[in-house]
């Protein structure tokens, strides 16, 4: 099982908490796309690797029973300060790690996994991971999971300036041909290590786990390759960015060049 010990350094200086008004778009369509999946009813979720706890307060709000796990002490104590902030109480809030779990077997009817997936670089521990989300959740539930496309950082490179170092052409590199996102400079800018996926091998670990009904969301799309500020304070040009992001965001030629995926699966039973 490999060591997350550079991973927990690194969010140990990274603002976690303020990532969604850093990147909006990405808060805006993933919350869309679960929304899309949710029962009317009242349900039991938990949030795994759920950092700061927004998008779980925000399901809590809405009258979920709602559970977050993370690795980061430092995210769990965000978690309990940002309580503040919403209209509504989290069910638990709890530090650990995806690959073991403390919760009972068909435990949940929600499984969110927002952050595993790519911060584990041996496929043995993503598989150990989703094999844990499938246990938690019950025979009827929906797992939602995310993960990073393989082309991510080459496609950051060019938008934000990072091409010109060579060090981070070694990294783009890398990612594309092996998917692994190496850091070994530890630049705060270039991320920390990490695993990007193809769209064909997130479907097959899933596959390998046994999860069926797998769907594909890019969340970004194409809002990946455009400066999106204007859309973003505009609520027409928003409004007209949103809908055409929808209309592609299951064609298979678009995901690949949206930073952010979610799969959305549930069991073979």
């Amino acid at each position: 099982m490999e060591n997350n010990k550079t991973i927990q350094d690194f969010y140990q200086s990274y603002n976690e908490n303020g990532r969604i008004e850093r990147h909006p778009l990405e808060f805006i369509r993933t919350k869309d796309i679960i929304l899309r999946n949710l029962p009317k009813k009242s349900i039991k979720i938990i949030d795994l690797c759920g950092a700061s706890g927004h998008y779980a307060y925000w399901l809590a709000e809405m009258g979920h029973e709602v559970h977050l796990m993370d690795l980061s002490p430092k995210h769990i104590d965000e978690a309990k300060n940002n309580r503040k902030k919403y209209n509504a109480e989290l069910a638990s809030i709890t530090c650990g790690d995806a690959r073991s779990l403390k919760f009972e077997n068909e435990s949940f009817d929600m499984v969110l996994l927002m952050g595993a997936l790519y911060h584990l670089q041996e496929i043995n521990d993503r598989i150990q991971c989703l094999k844990e989300v499938y246990r938690i959740l019950k025979k009827d539930g929906i797992a939602i999971l995310s993960y990073i496309s393989r082309f991510a950082a080459m496609l950051d490179g060019f938008t934000k300036g990072l091409i010109d170092d060579p060090l981070y052409c070694d990294i783009v590199n890398n990612d594309i041909f092996t998917g692994r996102h190496n850091n070994q400079d530890n630049k705060h800018k270039y991320f920390t290590n990490a695993y990007m996926h193809s769209t064909n091998e997130i479907y097959n670990e899933l596959l390998a786990t046994n999860f069926k009904n797998i769907l594909h969301y890019a969340v970004e799309g194409f809002g990946s390759m455009i400066n999106c500020n204007e859309y973003i304070n505009d609520k027409d040009k928003l409004k007209k960015l949103l809908n055409y992001i929808r209309i592609t965001e299951q064609n298979m030629e678009m995901i690949g060049i949206s930073h952010h995926q979610l799969v959305i699966c549930g069991k073979n039973i």
